[in-house]
């Protein structure tokens, strides 16, 4: 997600140590959760922002200043600031959130919200301990989320693309704990915390760390890996096949946003649809050839000197300026040959596949193919679930609230359900 800001000032006189609020941001038929944690240090006091809504757990907020009646924080996103006051009355405190827009600071607009503060008995529902572990000779980092109410079951975060760290699954994973499982997300080689380069390594190196990273969890949280789902995203999504098949003992997957075919052609279907709007309809399928030249290239499908004819061919045309041809020196990505189809047949465990059909990543007809994969695996149960209105990250714009990323409602309650019925299985 994107990070947002958030401008918070309220209004009470209270000796700070740690406390949490909670809030709420009500709009049309519709309302968005959110926790404000306040910790001290010294004189200093931090605020930090959660929402499971908008994929976001502890974010730190900038600037806090606490004095004796107001704190004061705020967080900025790439195109918003949103402003928070509150006032307490009878106990709640009452306020406003303004949004304005960061190119001009207009106010866009305004939406009641309340805070409340959370009622607790001091004890943490949740355990996090950050560990490490030694993957390919690379020191790799982690967290593991101990709930304190377990239902013996286990919920394992692959990586995904680009040089995203665990806190991008941050959320999920205290969600998932919050329901009594227990979770596991690390960083990816190269990001966050954790050693080596991701952009060299391909699929199967990437994903051996995930299977190194799954028996070190077993290990750590005493669980049989049997008991243990594995949960992936878009890159993470093509994995969660293969890694099944590599673990045959695994519970279940979830393969979310995953791509019927190559990284590559994924990769193309958003060009194509992140341009055709400035190269045109007529243009778009020529220009898209050229550009899978390029991409070809970095794949090592293609000599330079062939991506080099090409790009002579068409440098003249008015829509070659939104093609990208790489350098002749660049370091090849093997990782865009891969293609987790063929290891959909071969799974033998539960797996539920979801694809938001307003996805301008992956090729719209990814699950359908993929469906007719599953029908030719030994999965005892698959499901395949599409949902309306949601991009390939889970979330959707409501033309109501259009200044936050939401994840759409249903996303992580369609997982939780079905879950449930594969609790025998």
């Amino acid at each position: 997600m994107k990070y947002f800001n958030i401008l918070a000032v309220l209004f009470f006189t209270v000796t700070l140590s740690a406390q949490s609020f909670l809030g709420t941001i009500d709009y049309g038929k519709s309302s968005i959760n959110y926790k404000i944690n306040l910790t001290k240090t010294g004189n200093h006091t931090n605020a930090f922002f959660s929402s499971i809504e908008m994929n976001a757990y502890e974010i730190p907020c900038q600037n806090t200043t606490f004095q004796k009646d107001s704190l004061a924080f705020y967080v900025v996103s790439d195109y918003y600031t949103y402003e928070y006051k509150y006032i307490k009355r009878n106990e709640k405190f009452k306020g406003h959130l303004k949004v304005y827009a960061n190119e001009n600071e207009q106010l866009l607009n305004t939406f009641e919200t309340d805070l409340v503060q959370e009622n607790g008995t001091g004890i943490k529902v949740i355990e996090k301990q950050d560990v490490s572990f030694t993957s390919n000779g690379l020191r790799i980092h982690g967290t593991l989320w101990n709930p304190k109410s377990s239902n013996q079951k286990a919920l394992f975060f692959v990586t995904s693309s680009q040089g995203n760290d665990r806190s991008g699954s941050n959320a999920e994973a205290s969600y998932f704990a919050n329901l009594g499982y227990t979770v596991f997300n690390y960083d990816k080689r190269g990001t966050g915390k954790s050693e080596g380069n991701w952009q060299s390594a391909t699929i199967e190196e990437l994903s051996s760390d995930d299977i190194n990273a799954i028996h070190f969890f077993a290990k750590i949280s005493n669980l049989s890996l049997s008991e243990i789902g594995i949960k992936g995203s878009s890159q993470g999504g093509i994995k969660i096949p293969y890694i099944l098949t590599e673990i045959p003992e695994l519970k279940f997957g979830i393969s979310v946003s995953c791509p019927v075919g190559t990284l590559l052609e994924s990769d193309l279907n958003n060009w194509k649809n992140t341009n055709i709007d400035q190269i045109g309809q007529e243009s778009i399928d020529l220009a898209a050839k050229v550009q899978k030249a390029g991409y070809d290239y970095l794949a090592n499908n293609m000599s330079y000197k062939k991506l080099n004819s090409i790009k002579n061919k068409y440098v003249n045309q008015d829509w070659f300026k939104y093609v990208w041809i790489p350098d002749e020196n660049i370091q090849k990505d093997y990782k865009l040959n891969f293609s987790g189809l063929p290891y959909f047949k071969k799974i033998s465990q539960p797996i539920i596949v979801i694809q938001g059909l307003s996805d301008t990543v992956i090729p719209e007809n990814s699950y359908l193919i993929i469906e007719k994969a599953l029908k030719k695996s030994g999965s005892g149960k698959y499901e395949i679930l599409t949902l309306e209105n949601t991009t390939h990250s889970m979330t959707y714009l409501d033309k109501e609230f259009p200044y936050f990323q939401t994840l759409t409602p249903t996303y992580l309650n369609s997982i939780v359900n079905w879950l449930n019925t594969i609790e025998d299985k």
